[in-house]
């Protein structure tokens, strides 16, 4: 996965949400906030698992 702006990675959540949103799912701010990182490179892919776990369990 590449780095990305924090332009664009608003613009990917925001494409990303409405999508979700259509299934009737949403994400939280914890979720949204890891995510982002993931997405602009602030954590690796296997971090952001790691970490996405973690939020799984304690959901």
């Amino acid at each position: 996965m590449g780095v990305r702006s924090e332009e664009k990675a608003e613009h990917l959540m925001h494409s990303a949400k409405a999508s979700m949103a259509i299934e009737g799912l949403s994400l939280n701010q914890a979720q949204e906030n890891l995510v982002k990182k993931c997405l602009t490179g602030r954590i690796s892919h296997n971090e952001f698992l790691k970490r996405a776990l973690e939020l799984s369990r304690h959901a």
